[in-house]
């Protein structure tokens, strides 16, 4: 406190002195950043946040989502006065995802920004949508995509080659491989690889027109090859994904950042360093290597080692160690924990939550969760009470809400957008190979 009063002080004495100084409130965050190795940059979208219905069913809510998802994006207008570079984040029920504007050849489209995949992919004009069930074509609506990509690749296809990707949600895409300049928070990153989709299981979102995959060379999967169904790991072809290849062209340094919040006017990605958001220190763990069934080695997810977990409730008091290794996914909503430990935090909540599913729980809509505290690289990152409930995903005339926090599957446990909100996640994909998280104090 007396600190406090000295400052106000020597500021009231500046003042009588003559012009005051200015004051730079960012001077301990760009401290705690240049400490990390990290740089504030420019070059940072706002993220928008929209509604996915979950499941693959077609029912009249998630049309009415859908339109509801187009109007609210009719809204969003350009900001002339956002740095380049830079971005917002927009977030969508079971799904509730960050979309972002993203520069394709002379096209701007909507597209999921995922670090939990690596290949970048939107869908073309033409392409066939299936359903997901018996595998018959259905209209392309059905497919639930924004705006369809008109054109061919604008700097070349590569011949003899597709992707052919599939998510754990049970989505499955195919189309040709190609090149295009690719501008994302007004880097451009030139003649990046991308597909063109032609052949799609999926359900959208109404507004979002594909993937930006962020993660690293190993997960991508392009193959030799035009037919799909004569794909295999025998003729898989991995290739240099986006962060990578903005590294590699010197557009900008190959370093990722995440500052989600449910606020979308808080919320923003950026690449080649960090947004200029006000943090706390920074802790950095290396990424983990994966193996293969084959023996073969590489970095396939941004996992990561997890300390310890603790939670405490008004009648519990827990800790979790001895945990395994989380991927960090900016495209999974909610966190997937080992089933013991997402059953016990649920039970934390007042009242406790319920479990809908085998990966699921519902709380009580204005429940009070439990302070929950994720330790990596020994320092705790406390997940903020606002994540923990999705309000988003309360049903009509109900008052249970998604919980935050759900089970996941040995090798798939993931620290997911209920992680990242109200802090600030770093992805540095250069040899150094590590992910960075600062505590957001504005």
């Amino acid at each position: 406190m007396a600190g406090i009063v000295l400052q106000a002080l020597v500021g009231s004495l500046t003042l009588g002195l003559g012009a005051a100084i200015p004051v730079d409130h960012m001077l301990e965050t760009r401290s705690f950043a240049a400490q990390a190795g990290l740089a504030i940059t420019d070059n940072f979208h706002t993220l928008a946040r929209v509604q996915r219905q979950p499941g693959l069913s077609r029912t009249y809510d998630v049309l009415r989502q859908n339109r509801k998802n187009q109007l609210m994006m009719d809204e969003l207008d350009d900001d002339p006065n956002e740095p380049e570079g830079v971005d917002k984040l927009r977030a969508e029920l079971h799904q509730v995802e960050y979309i972002m504007e993203v520069g394709i050849g002379g096209e701007k489209l909507f597209m999921i920004p995922d670090t939990g995949s690596s290949d970048t992919w939107i869908v073309s004009d033409g392409f066939k949508c299936l359903d997901p069930y018996y595998g018959q074509e259905v209209t392309q609506e059905e497919c639930s995509f924004g705006p369809l990509f008109k054109g061919d690749f604008p700097d070349g296809r590569i011949d003899n080659q597709n992707l052919n990707i599939s998510y754990l949600s049970g989505d499955y895409l195919n189309g040709p491989m190609g090149f295009a300049n690719i501008t994302v928070a007004g880097v451009t990153v030139p003649k990046q690889q991308f597909s063109l989709v032609n052949l799609a299981s999926f359900q959208g979102d109404g507004v979002s027109s594909g993937i930006l995959g962020l993660g690293l060379r190993g997960l991508t999967a392009a193959f030799t090859g035009n037919d799909p169904r004569n794909d295999s790991a025998a003729n898989l072809v991995n290739y240099s994904p986006l962060v990578e290849t903005m590294g590699a062209s010197k557009a900008a340094d190959p370093i990722l950042s995440f500052a989600m919040s449910r606020n979308e006017n808080r919320s923003f990605i950026a690449f080649g360093g960090v947004p200029p958001v006000k943090t706390g220190e920074y802790t950095t763990v290396p990424i983990q290597k994966g193996t293969l069934v084959s023996g073969r080695q590489d970095y396939f997810y941004y996992d990561i080692a997890v300390d310890s977990m603790s939670w405490n409730g008004s009648t519990i008091n827990q800790t979790a160690t001895n945990l395994p290794n989380h991927l960090v996914d900016s495209g999974t909503t909610i966190n997937l924990f080992p089933r013991n430990v997402a059953a016990a935090i649920n039970a934390a909540y007042s009242p406790p939550g319920q479990q809908e599913d085998s990966m699921v729980w519902s709380v009580e809509c204005d429940a009070v969760p439990p302070t929950l505290d994720i330790v990596i690289g020994g320092k705790a990152i406390r997940t903020h009470p606002s994540s923990m409930i999705l309000p988003e995903t309360r049903a009509e005339g109900s008052n249970r809400c998604l919980s935050g926090i759900g089970a996941g599957e040995p090798g798939s446990y993931i620290l997911g957008d209920t992680f990242m909100q109200e802090i600030v996640t770093v992805f540095d994909v250069s040899d150094k190979k590590e992910l960075k998280f600062a505590q957001r104090l504005d």
